[in-house]
């Protein structure tokens, strides 16, 4: 009869810990996760980057070296963005063309386009890069930080 009571007591004693273990995995995964937005692909920004449209409510930006980055972002112009890895350019249609021409012919990639999104999927900035994923970010005061893509290796392959 004893070990009845003993076996019961572990029992209870391994429910409780695996209880406890769940609530603090729920209020670790929804109590400290941060919102972020992302990236929507989308091939109309993919075609409008390769035919050196710039949009003229943007602000551009590039990662890597600004002669032959890894990728090219736009923000809207209602918001900031918060980074020293990207650097401002000054994009015209012609430096654009430049840009894309030695991203393909030097690092051997296909850059492909995609809206920034904040967490709600407003759309804040465009895209274009041979890695199809990032953090966003938006603050409350529209202060966007977006995570510059790696850096392809000279193959184009990651």
């Amino acid at each position: 009869m004893e070990r009845n009571s003993v076996s019961a007591a572990g029992t209870t004693g391994r429910l409780a810990f695996v209880g406890f273990a769940l609530a603090l995995t729920a209020v670790l995964l929804f109590g400290c996760s941060a919102r972020y937005g992302r990236l929507q692909g989308d091939t109309d920004i993919t075609r409008m980057f390769r035919n050196g449209e710039v949009l003229p409510d943007y602000q551009y930006y590039t990662a890597g070296f600004q002669r032959i980055p890894y990728g090219i972002i736009g923000i809207k112009s209602a918001y900031s963005l918060r980074s020293s890895y990207w650097q401002p350019i000054d994009l015209t249609p012609t430096v654009l063309n430049q840009v894309i021409y030695r991203m393909q012919t030097v690092y051997s990639i296909e850059p492909r386009g995609a809206w920034i999104v904040d967490p709600e999927g407003r759309r804040v900035g465009i895209w274009y890069s041979s890695q199809n994923w990032t953090k966003v970010k938006v603050d409350k005061d529209n202060q966007v930080m977006v995570v510059p893509p790696k850096p392809p290796d000279f193959s184009g392959l990651r």
